[in-house]
């Protein structure tokens, strides 16, 4: 289990991430939906070791959309128990207390808001489709839309996530688009480094979130071996890969 230690100075705000140790959290991988006798015990061991109950828990399961949603405490328990009930979504919030995000991930960036203000909480999966749709300015502006959040009060984690040294794309669309370039460099006549987390962080700041608010845990998932990565893992068969989860919820301290 890893936390963000900047994080922790919020007494309110609650999120850990599960590691390789915790085991496989995954709803599927490359469009294989896991094994749940296996899935669903490795959550319940992580969900108990951090004294979060399943039945408060809504899990994600990524579709690489701009769709922000809020968190509806019906979809608790059994989107964790059962992939069926899993919230196809990218992005989610919630002031509700003790209600916890999970989702899961391997080299995308899981961003974590929270408004210490209004109490409110949002988890959102960001990965290199994300940042071409925005998505975590989206989820800014959902947060004023709904909550009357001030972006200026909006503390921002950024969890481990593929960095620019590892993430490496062939031919990239992305390489004529005038946002995206200071953030590829080329490595030869086809490959480049491709930096999504560098240019997510920006998009948060044009949200209006105050740099100094933004807490980058700066681990790299493809070089840290106790976080699963898709870039190091993806060879190897389907049994041996795996996702981790991110969690996070206010907690209820009255």
């Amino acid at each position: 289990m890893y936390q963000i230690p900047e994080l922790l100075k919020f007494p309110k705000l609650f999120h850990a991430f599960s590691t390789k140790a915790d085991g496989n959290m995954a709803n599927s991988i490359l469009g294989k939906v896991q094994d749940f006798s296996v899935v669903v015990p490795n959550r319940k061991r992580f969900l108990t070791k951090l004294d979060v109950s399943v039945d408060e828990t809504v899990c994600m399961w990524v579709v690489h959309k701009d769709e922000v949603v809020i968190a509806d405490k019906k979809w608790s328990g059994r989107s964790i128990l059962d992939s069926n009930y899993a919230i196809k979504v990218d992005a989610i919030l919630t002031d509700k207390k003790n209600l916890y995000l999970f989702l899961l991930i391997a080299d995308c960036l899981p961003v974590i808001f929270f408004d210490p203000v209004k109490e409110v909480v949002g988890l959102v999966h960001v990965g290199w489709k994300g940042v071409d749709l925005e998505i975590a300015a989206k989820a800014t502006r959902r947060l004023e839309n709904d909550y009357n959040t001030n972006p200026k009060d909006v503390i921002v984690g950024l969890g481990p996530a593929a960095r620019k040294d590892s993430f490496i794309k062939e031919n990239p669309s992305q390489v004529d688009d005038s946002e995206w370039q200071p953030f590829i460099d080329q490595l030869d006549a086809n490959h480049y480094k491709v930096d999504f987390v560098g240019l997510c962080k920006k998009q948060i700041i044009d949200s209006g979130v105050l740099e100094k608010n933004i807490i980058d845990c700066y681990i790299d998932t493809v070089h840290d071996n106790r976080f699963f990565s898709h870039v190091r893992e993806r060879e190897l068969p389907l049994n041996h890969q795996g996702r981790f989860a991110c969690v996070v919820g206010i907690r209820n301290q009255d």
